[in-house]
C-alpha cells in the first residue's frame, strides 16, 4: 500500500491561517493539492540507530511539475530522476527529529517529520551517580536558623524533651535508686525569644543559639540517708547561650549524621528555688553547673532534628503516580561538603517506572558537574541522564500508550468527529541539556482515530518543548513544559483510500495533538525530582542548561 505523510508545523500552520488573505474554508482540504509529496522510507519510525554521529536518510518525493529539491534537517539530499533521494544527516545523542522538505519549481513545499534515537545506551536499572547537586549559601542556613528560632519559641518543648528523661541521674546504680541519689525529669520548658545562627565552616556549621526568658519545670526524685523525697521545681534563666560546631557527615547508609561538638554554655540570671530539699541533695545536684549542659543538650535536640529534616528533604525516596503509572523515586546523598561559603550535597538517583522490564535502556551522555554558586540563594543541578532514565523507563512501561473514549470526555470538537483514539509513542522522550537549549523532544507519538471499529484517520505527532520551573501551591518547585512546537503528519497507512482531512478536521486533530503533547510532557517531567531545603522558600526561580545539567537558581525568602 502506498504510504503518504504530509507534515505540518502546528504553530506555523495556525499563524499562516490567521494571516492569510484567502477566506477560510472549513470544508476545504487541509493538504495543499499543489504541494509536493515527500516520504521518508528509512530509517523507520521509532528506529534505534545506535551510537552513530550521522545517519543515512532515504525516501521518495513526487510532484505534478517535478521536485526541485529535498532537504533533511537543512542538508541537501541527492534526488534521482524517479524521485527517490538520499541524505547523510548529522544526529546527536538522544531522540532526533528528521524533517524532510520537498520543494517544487513554484516554491510549494511538502514535509514529513519522524523520530530516531541515536547514541550509546545503558541499562535502565543503573544508579545515576552525581545525578543531583545542591548548593546552599549562607542565606540558606540563615533561613533554616530563622525557622529553628521560630520553632523553639512556638513548640511544646517539654514534650520534645521528655522522651530523653531523666536528664539528671546522679548517685544511682544502673539507674536504680540508692540511699543518696537524685533524678531530674523535665516536665515543661518554654522560651520567650530565640535567635539561632548557623554559620557555614569547614566540616559543618558553627552554631550560636541565644535563648531569652528560659523556664524549665523539673520533677526531682531523691534520697538522703535512705530517706526518699520528691518535689517539683522551676529553674529560670534570663539568658542561655550555646555555641559549638555542628559536624555534618554521612553514615554508612547514606544518611546525614549531625552532632554538636565542643558546646560552650553560658547561663545568665539563673534562679532555682530548692527550699526544703536536703543540703546533701542540693550539693549533689549542683544545678548552677549541671543545668547549663542539660539546657545545651536540650537545645541540640531542638536544632539538630530541624537541620536534619531540612537536609533530609533533599532525599526524596518515594513513589509517585504519573498518568496512571507508578514511578519509584530513589535519591541518596553520596557526598556532603561544607566550607565558609556554604555547602554542597551530591545525590545519586534511580528513577524507574513499574513494569519497565522490557526496556532497551536509555541514551546516556557523559556530563560534567557544573561549578555551583554558593555565594547566594540556592542552586540545584539535575543531570539530564537522571531525567532520561525516568523518561526511558516511563516509555518502556508503556506510560505513553493510552486509549481514550472521545465520546465520554471533555474533548471538544474531536469528540464530535471520532469515537475513540489510541495513542502510542514509538520512541522514548528525551531531554537535551547539552548547551543548545533546554529541550524535551517527544517523537513519533502515533494517534489512531476510530469510528466504531474502523480506522478513520491516523497521524504522527512530533514535538519539541522547552523546560520551565514552576512553583506549586505548597511552595515547592517542579519541572514543567512551555508551549510546544508540534509537527503533525497525516498518514494513510492502514486506511482505505487517501487520508484526506478538511481544514476543520485538521484543526480538531492538531488541537487534540497539542493537548496530548502538553499532558504527556508536563506529567513526565513533573516527576523529575526537584529536591528542596525544608523550611526554605525561593523566589525569582530560573532554569538553564550547563554541561548536561538542568541548573535551577533561586533567591531565598
Amino acid at each position: 500500500m502506498r504510504k503518504l505523510a504530509i507534515s505540518f508545523a502546528l504553530i506555523s500552520v495556525l499563524a499562516a491561517a490567521a494571516c492569510s488573505d484567502n477566506p477560510y474554508d472549513p470544508d476545504g482540504p487541509a493538504v495543499d493539492p499543489n504541494a509536493p509529496r515527500v516520504h521518508i522510507t528509512s530509517p523507520e519510525r521509532g528506529a534505534f540507530a545506535g551510537d552513530v554521529a550521522t545517519l543515512e536518510v532515504k525516501g521518495n518525493a513526487s510532484d505534478d511539475t517535478g521536485v526541485a529539491s529535498v532537504t533533511v534537517n537543512g542538508v541537501n539530499a541527492t534526488v534521482a530522476p524517479d524521485g527517490s533521494w538520499t541524505a547523510r544527516v548529522p544526529v546527536a545523542a538522544g531522540t532526533n527529529l528528521l524533517h524532510a522538505i520537498a520543494t517544487d519549481a513554484q516554491g510549494n513545499t511538502g514535509k514529513e517529520t519522524r523520530a530516531v534515537v541515536a547514541g550509546p545506551t545503558v541499562s535502565i536499572d543503573r544508579v545515576v551517580g552525581q545525578a543531583i547537586t545542591a548548593s546552599m549559601s549562607t542565606q540558606t542556613f540563615d533561613a533554616i536558623g530563622r525557622g529553628a528560632g521560630n520553632f523553639i519559641t512556638t513548640s511544646n518543648l517539654g514534650a520534645l524533651v521528655q522522651p530523653m528523661n531523666p536528664v539528671l541521674d546522679l548517685g544511682t546504680t544502673n539507674g536504680q535508686p540508692d540511699c543518696l541519689y537524685a533524678q531530674g525529669r523535665i516536665t515543661s520548658m518554654s522560651v520567650a525569644a530565640a535567635d539561632v545562627k548557623l554559620i557555614p565552616q569547614t566540616g559543618g556549621l558553627g552554631l550560636d543559639v541565644t535563648l531569652d526568658g528560659v523556664s524549665v519545670g523539673m520533677y526531682l526524685q531523691y534520697a538522703a540517708a535512705c530517706i526518699d523525697g520528691s518535689r517539683n521545681v522551676t529553674a529560670k534563666a534570663q539568658r542561655l547561650r550555646v555555641r559549638g560546631k555542628l559536624a555534618v557527615s554521612l553514615d554508612n547508609l547514606g544518611r546525614f549524621k549531625i552532632a554538636l561538638q565542643n558546646p560552650n554554655v553560658q547561663l545568665v540570671g539563673l534562679d532555682v528555688d530548692l527550699g526544703g530539699i536536703p543540703g546533701a541533695i542540693v550539693d549533689l545536684l549542683s544545678l548552677d553547673t549541671r543545668l547549663g549542659p542539660v539546657l545545651a543538650w536540650a537545645t541540640e535536640r531542638f536544632v539538630v532534628p530541624m537541620l536534619n529534616n531540612s537536609l533530609q528533604s533533599l532525599t526524596q525516596t518515594k513513589t509517585v503516580n504519573v498518568l496512571g503509572k507508578a514511578i519509584d523515586i530513589t535519591v541518596h546523598p553520596s557526598r556532603v561538603e561544607f566550607d565558609v561559603t556554604g555547602a554542597l550535597v551530591e545525590l545519586d538517583t534511580v528513577l524507574r517506572a513499574h513494569g519497565d522490564e522490557g526496556s532497551p535502556g536509555y541514551v546516556y551522555v557523559e556530563n560534567v558537574v557544573p561549578a555551583m554558586d554558593k555565594s547566594q540563594g540556592f542552586q540545584l543541578a539535575v543531570a539530564d541522564d537522571a531525567a532520561n532514565q525516568l523518561l526511558g523507563s516511563f516509555w518502556a512501561a508503556k506510560g505513553m500508550e493510552l486509549a481514550l473514549d472521545l465520546k465520554t470526555g471533555p474533548y471538544g470538537e474531536i469528540g464530535k468527529l471520532y469515537d475513540r483514539v489510541e495513542l502510542a509513542a514509538r520512541v522514548p522522550p528525551f531531554i537535551d541539556a547539552s548547551g543548545k537549549g533546554l529541550v524535551l523532544t517527544i517523537g513519533d507519538l502515533m494517534a489512531t482515530f476510530r469510528d466504531k471499529n474502523s480506522v478513520a484517520t491516523q497521524i504522527a505527532i512530533n514535538a519539541t518543548l522547552k523546560l520551565e520551573v514552576v512553583t506549586k501551591a505548597d511552595g515547592s518547585l517542579r519541572f514543567d513544559v512551555g508551549t510546544p512546537k508540534v509537527f503533525v503528519d497525516i498518514l494513510d497507512e492502514y486506511i482505505d483510500g487517501a487520508n484526506q482531512l478538511s481544514n476543520a478536521q485538521f484543526e480538531a486533530v492538531t488541537s487534540f495533538a497539542l493537548s496530548r503533547i502538553v499532558a504527556f510532557g508536563s506529567g513526565a517531567v513533573g516527576a523529575i525530582p526537584m529536591p528542596s531545603i525544608g523550611g526554605v522558600s525561593m523566589t525569582n526561580v530560573s532554569i538553564a542548561e550547563q554541561h548536561g545539567y538542568l541548573v535551577v537558581d533561586g533567591e531565598i525568602q
